[in-house]
């Protein structure tokens, strides 16, 4: 099948939904609501989201359940963009929207950590359904973070979460996060030869470009807050980036400290996004703009190739971030012009 075939329905479908997204006017318009209330029912009554929050009393909608109700309306149309595929590629959506399923796996595993209940943990699972690798019935009963790996064989996670379980006790979950996040990425880079050229050169990309901003944010966590061996901090970083070399990840790991990781990273491509002194949320923030306006030039050109479908679902994903960005800051009562550093918005 060619490429004009291949994507000239999907990418008419994606158009349709690009309209449900927010428009600049309607980002200014819940920046200005006075209230966390105000800005629920922003979403509830003058946004595309109204179908999302049918039968939710909006006066119960507390943070984790709204990011439950934004992120499963988007991905139930991630679903039905399947049926647009054949094949390989319909495989390999379900292989890219393993972040989800990664997602719901870290709900499960820190619910285990902390002693959550298994209906407390099951309200917080957005991906559950047809695309899954895994029985989520399976493990949501599980007993500990141990049991919960355990019931995961036979999964495309379990080689690389049983190397870290035993690390669990003394450090945290961590290693387990970044352990699923590899698992991600390593199974991408596994099917990615099985799909056309020029399509596998924007899968490559793609995936190369997150994989990099990872990689820097997996270092500077590792070294700064947890002073973790740099043998540790390599053997976890993702290869295969984009513009990150081997040899520049593994420099970034062996630096001595925080002036030396800034002194190396302005080195590199992405120097401008982590800047010395800022706030880590800010951090954040900067690397969600960046994408952003990768995502958004690849869509505006428009190429019958999969950058349309991979951009729209980054695009979705990063509207979702920022919103619940903007309705947490309404919570905490944080003026508009100080809540407007923490979201990735032209405004």
């Amino acid at each position: 099948m060619n490429s004009v075939v291949r994507y000239s329905a999907i990418n008419t479908k994606i158009r349709a939904l690009e309209g449900k997204m927010l428009t600049d006017k309607q980002y200014r318009e819940l920046m200005e609501c006075k209230s966390y209330r105000e800005a629920i029912l922003y979403l509830k009554n003058e946004t595309s989201y109204a179908e999302a929050f049918k039968g939710y009393d909006t006066e119960k909608i507390n943070r984790g359940f709204l990011e439950f109700i934004l992120k499963r309306n988007y991905i139930n149309g991630f679903a039905k963009l399947s049926n647009y595929l054949v094949g390989d590629y319909k495989k390999f959506l379900k292989i890219f929207l393993m972040r989800f399923e990664i997602e719901d796996l870290k709900v499960i595993i820190r619910g285990k950590y902390i002693g959550k209940s298994t209906e407390k943990i099951r309200e917080h699972l957005i991906y559950k359904g047809r695309l899954n690798y895994v029985d989520y019935e399976k493990i949501i009963d599980a007993k500990s973070v141990e049991d919960v790996v355990q019931r995961l064989k036979s999964t495309p996670y379990y080689n690389h979460l049983s190397p870290v379980v035993p690390y669990v006790k003394a450090e945290g979950l961590f290693r387990v996060e970044m352990a699923l996040d590899f698992a991600y990425f390593s199974s991408v880079r596994k099917f990615v030869d099985k799909i056309s050229k020029e399509d596998r050169a924007e899968i490559k990309k793609t995936i190369g470009i997150e994989a990099d901003l990872l990689n820097i944010q997996w270092i500077f966590r590792g070294k700064i807050y947890y002073n973790l061996p740099p043998e540790i901090l390599f053997n976890y970083t993702i290869y295969d980036g984009y513009k990150l070399k081997s040899s520049d990840i593994k420099e970034l790991c062996y630096v001595k400290d925080q002036e030396q990781f800034y002194e190396v990273l302005n080195k590199f491509k992405y120097r401008d996004i982590f800047i010395r002194g800022k706030d880590e949320y800010l951090m954040e923030k900067n690397v969600i703009a960046y994408l952003k306006g990768i995502f958004q030039k690849s869509k505006r050109e428009n190429k019958l190739n999969i950058s349309f479908l991979l951009s729209y679902i980054k695009l979705v994903i990063i509207e979702v971030r920022n919103i619940i960005s903007i309705v947490e800051n309404k919570r905490y009562n944080i003026e508009k012009q100080e809540a407007i550093k923490y979201v990735s918005i032209t405004y």
